[in-house]
């Protein structure tokens, strides 16, 4: 009962025969928007046409003969573009009132996102648009399905260079010394429950506007650190460097000296951000509790990472012969 029209996000009515959109006009109830151009190195000039451009143009569809229910899919770097943590029914324009361009890691995409959130808010204040938004953090590969991994995204290509070069830091966590061993969290959740929790939360909000942070509440303490032990447990040869510094400078180097092909799908393009130890978020806890209970009402409770997503990993790396 699919019907797939090919349209462009870049285009006017997104490309489509004017009876294609005409007839959208009148006959769609409801638009999920997961698509974007994501890129974390583009600036946002660059990302504008297909990011912003292209909601503005569902928003057109959304408002025109029929109003129907939209949803988008945000992201949780909207955070970053702020020094503070955002409340899952705050405003979005009185979260953040405005966002300054430069050249920091995936600036140009977290802004693009903004600026699809504050359309939204708009169109639902002038014309009661009934929105909810997503803010998923890293999606995570589906558990059922091998070889199915989103191969150029940052968590397959951290764990590929992890495995290829052979090299991983004793912790990627900057080090509480008063506590020894820092207890972090990784942020992300897999592709198949997203998909469920999402379809299912967003059916049950009939209007108003809706904004989730989609982020686990659970604070096990499974991190980079617990994913470089499964690696190892799952046969990869991965030594540990006791200081963060040796281990980056060894890291580069070794992916340097990787062929062509394996150094296209490394690390190398994107370290920036792994250059200093990374933040155990101590500094506050992200609000999740409207997603979590939403989730849960709806038959998802939020699930824990686990070992067996990283075997996962692994074997479709091995599989796709990129190990």
């Amino acid at each position: 009962h699919l019907e797939v029209l090919a349209g462009d996000l870049g285009l006017p009515n997104l490309g489509l025969e004017e009876a294609d959109w005409n007839r959208l006009c009148e006959t769609v109830d409801l638009i999920v928007h997961p698509a974007a151009h994501v890129n974390h190195v583009l600036p946002y000039n660059q990302l504008f046409t297909a990011n912003v451009v292209g909601t503005a143009e569902l928003i057109k569809l959304a408002l025109s003969s029929r109003l129907k229910h939209f949803h988008y899919v945000s992201t949780l770097g909207v955070i970053s573009l702020t020094g503070h943590l955002i409340e899952e029914e705050r405003d979005i324009r009185a979260a953040i009132p405005a966002c300054e361009v430069d050249d920091s890691y995936a600036n140009g995409y977290g802004i693009s996102k903004w600026a699809g959130e504050v359309l939204l808010r708009e169109a639902h204040d002038l014309c009661s648009l009934p929105v909810s938004v997503f803010r998923p953090g890293m999606i995570l590969a589906d558990m059922r399905y091998t070889g199915q991994l989103n191969v150029p995204d940052m968590f397959t290509r951290l764990l590929f260079s992890l495995a290829a070069t052979g090299v991983a830091p004793a912790t990627f966590y900057a080090q509480d010394l008063s506590n020894g061993h820092p207890h972090a969290n990784y942020e992300g959740l897999t592709v198949d429950f997203l998909a469920n929790s999402v379809t299912a939360i967003g059916l049950r909000n009939k209007e108003g506007f809706y904004s989730y942070n989609l982020s686990s509440p659970h604070k096990d303490g499974v991190s980079l650190d617990s994913f470089v032990d499964w690696m190892i447990e799952a046969g990869c040869k991965i030594e540990r460097v006791e200081k963060y510094d040796e281990w980056i400078s060894h890291f580069e180097t070794a992916m340097h000296a990787l062929p062509d092909e394996q150094q296209q799908q490394s690390m190398l393009a994107i370290l920036g951000p792994y250059r200093s130890p990374q933040a155990t978020s101590a500094g506050g806890k992200l609000p999740v509790e409207r997603f979590c209970t939403a989730s849960e009402s709806a038959g998802y409770p939020v699930p824990h990472l686990s070992k067996k997503l990283i075997e996962k990993y692994v074997s479709d790396l091995k599989q796709l012969d990129l190990l």
